[in-house]
């Protein structure tokens, strides 16, 4: 049995179910789903953003959950007493079940060779952790809604044409006392010079720009003599799974420092010779580790 806890957004949460998925097959073994985090409501919503398991609500997967039995055989059991927490200590340091806490964001080579009864937390934000399985994972993540009626007119243009998703990333970035300082919205000056990189790169680029603020975008995204087409949110559809279809269908990509767009591109196949532009710094505190978030066959700037 391998056990992810999963915690954040719909991107955050394809990470942790790929790698999961990777190790159970590796060790012919069970993935199991563990809510505890996403469960968790004690934070202030103005601080932490809430967020809830879209897994099977966006994709055609089919979840195993996690029992409390399940989850104290790797955690202990509740206590809020002296005693009764020193007992997890002490049965946690003598079982066999293994409890693993990612160590920091980057890609740690060990955790491929994980064995079974492993209980995952942590982030897991890097292709190489189901490289190997690339295939496997995009079959995984099928669409479980069709696109939306009004959005069909939009999927022809962005394959015939050759489309550039710009995705800007706002939100709890800006509003939040927390995420703007660990992670924060990118600066204006990225988004052009990365539209300045596809031009030199792309003929005729036509760019589409995906936002959760898509009003901010069309106040300061402007560039002259360029094709832009701003993706209102009518074509969002529910648990934004439409725009994260429609992103799928693009040709080249300028992506946020958003798992949710770093997914769009990822899992995007309508060009062989995709370019895909990422942040090069992921976060604002310099101190979390970015270094294996981005592919190395995309470019950072």
């Amino acid at each position: 049995m391998i056990i992810i806890r999963l915690m954040g957004g719909l991107g955050n949460q394809m990470f942790q179910y790929s790698f999961a998925y990777v190790l159970s097959k590796k060790n012919k073994s069970l993935v199991k789903i563990d809510t505890t985090l996403l469960d968790d409501r004690l934070s202030p919503h103005e601080i932490v953003t809430h967020r809830e398991l879209l897994l099977n609500k966006v994709f055609n997967v089919s979840l195993d959950f996690a029992s409390k039995n399940d989850i104290e055989y790797f955690n202990g059991k509740s206590y809020n007493n002296l005693i009764g927490k020193s007992y997890n200590k002490i049965r946690q340091a003598i079982r066999s079940p293994s409890l693993v806490i990612e160590e920091n964001r980057g890609f740690n080579p060990r955790y491929l060779n994980l064995k079974d009864d492993t209980c995952l937390v942590g982030s897991f934000q890097s292709e190489k952790y189901f490289y190997s399985d690339s295939r496997e994972i995009k079959n995984i993540f099928k669409f479980k809604y069709p696109i939306m009626d009004i959005s069909h007119e939009l999927v022809d243009s962005l394959k015939s044409e050759n489309s550039v998703a710009i995705h800007v990333r706002r939100g709890d970035y800006v509003t939040s006392p927390l995420y703007s300082k660990k992670i924060g919205a990118l600066p204006l000056s990225y988004y052009i010079k990365a539209i300045d990189f596809i031009i030199e790169k792309v003929d005729n680029p036509v760019f589409y720009v995906f936002s959760d603020d898509i009003n901010w975008c069309k106040e300061n995204l402007k560039v002259d003599h360029l094709s832009f087409y701003f993706v209102n949110d009518e074509h969002a559809g529910i648990y934004a799974s439409n725009y994260l279809q429609l992103l799928t269908k693009c040709k080249y990509y300028i992506i946020s420092n958003s798992t949710f767009s770093w997914w769009g591109a990822w899992l995007s196949e309508n060009n062989s010779n995709k370019i895909v532009v990422a942040p090069e710094q992921w976060f604002i505190e310099e101190s979390l580790n970015d270094i294996d978030i981005v592919p190395e066959n995309w470019i950072k700037l």
